[in-house]
């Protein structure tokens, strides 16, 4: 398979990974009601698609250097395809977490196997390309999962809607045995050894930091925002779902592409994270609260172009601190595993938040943690540091 044709495979897998953070947005108000539970407990729910990341995905990352990327990419569909099916066939609340925990191992092996597949092309160009394009994965395919989910929920059920965002992944594992074996050039690397390298790096301890309170608000923000819409504007769900998807595509492609560029042009990644993180922060503060469609409309469309202009950044940077010696796939490992601690954390604590203060709670509450994301990346290096721990893509 030409690597071009590749890389579409492996970015529909992390497309359809995304897909199961997205879905649950829209079937909150039916998960809510037939199942009994709280603001809190739903972000619970929403927030266990990252459990395994949150426990070991840097092991992970080394160990699917040292398995091979086909064979870690193959389990992580298998077990989305096992977690959807314990999710969508519940009747009570636990196996709704159960199915989740076990979504959560087939994310986990799909986001860090699918970008160290990409990095390990042999063309420095083609990487570059491919690492901007994956860096959209995440806005991209959570609001693919909104409209499916919000399309099927409204006129279905909200366990078809499960199942339709699932479905991707039968297409696609065939396509993983058509394509040609990566390189490893870390599989002798053991796993003690590998973790270790990557927690040594101040370059991509800061990075992974940086992008955990950012991704664990983004998550946040997003399970609960088409909720929010339809409270605060008085809009159906599907509607909703619409315009949070709509927004989420255009304006996170433009924020990942222009975020490439500056890039590309030796401007420092830092300057870019503290530039967007606290824009972020204004963002979704005013939309949480806000009760005006332009209002609303026009902090989205911040929020998404920012979005899409940090997560691009983030991903952007791990190839030029993985060329310090360090293996790409524990790279990967450990920026899902410090962001899926957040991811676990935040939604429950916002959910909690809105349970006491209404949406206003958690407009402080993601507020915050953008902000947190600015203070860690503003903090200067040392001027004796390497380029790549100044946050300059190389």
């Amino acid at each position: 398979m030409p690597p071009t044709a590749a890389i579409i495979v492996l970015y529909s897998l992390g497309l359809t990974a995304s897909m199961q953070v997205g879905l649950i947005g829209p079937i909150a108000p039916d998960l809510r009601a037939g199942f009994g539970l709280s603001q809190a407990e739903f972000g619970l729910v929403a927030s266990l698609i990252t459990a395994a990341g949150a426990l070991c995905a840097i092991p992970t990352g080394v160990w699917a250097a040292r398995a091979g990327l086909r064979k870690s990419l193959v389990l992580g569909c298998l077990m989305m395809i096992a977690g959807a099916a314990i999710f969508a066939t519940a009747n009570v609340s636990t196996m709704l977490y159960v199915g989740r925990i076990v979504t959560s191992i087939g994310y986990l092996l799909i986001v860090v196997g699918a970008p160290s597949w990409m990095a390990g092309f042999n063309n420095p160009k083609l990487v570059a390309m491919a690492m901007s394009i994956w860096g959209t994965f995440i806005p991209v395919g959570i609001a693919l999962g909104n409209w499916v989910s919000a399309a099927v929920v409204t006129w279905l059920d909200w366990r078809l809607a499960v199942v339709a965002c699932t479905l991707p992944v039968l297409v696609l594992l065939p396509l993983l045995a058509l394509m040609t074996k990566p390189g490893t050039p870390t599989t002798r690397r053991s796993v003690v050894h590998g973790v270790v390298g990557v927690l040594k790096s101040r370059a991509a301890l800061r990075v992974a930091l940086t992008f955990s309170a950012f991704a664990g608000a983004t998550s946040a923000a997003l399970a609960f925002m088409p909720a929010m819409l339809a409270d605060n504007l008085d809009i159906g769900i599907a509607l909703s779902a619409g315009i949070i998807g709509t927004t989420a595509i255009g304006g996170n492609v433009v924020g990942s592409i222009a975020a490439g560029t500056v890039l590309g042009r030796n401007v420092s990644g830092r300057s870019i994270l503290v530039l967007f993180l606290p824009m972020m922060a204004i963002a979704v503060s005013t939309l949480f609260i806000s009760t005006s469609v332009p209002i609303s409309i026009t902090a989205l469309i911040i929020f998404n172009i920012c979005q899409g202009a940090v997560a691009g950044t983030c991903f952007a940077l791990l190839p030029g601190i993985a060329k310090d010696g360090l293996s790409m796939p524990a790279l990967q490992g450990m920026l899902a595993q410090f962001a899926e601690i957040f991811v676990v954390i935040v939604p429950p604590f916002a959910g909690a938040m809105i349970d006491q203060n209404g949406w206003v709670g958690a407009a402080t509450v993601l507020g915050g943690f953008y902000f947190a994301g600015f203070l860690i990346s503003a903090r200067p290096w040392p001027n004796s540091q390497p380029t790549s721990q100044n946050y300059t893509s190389r």
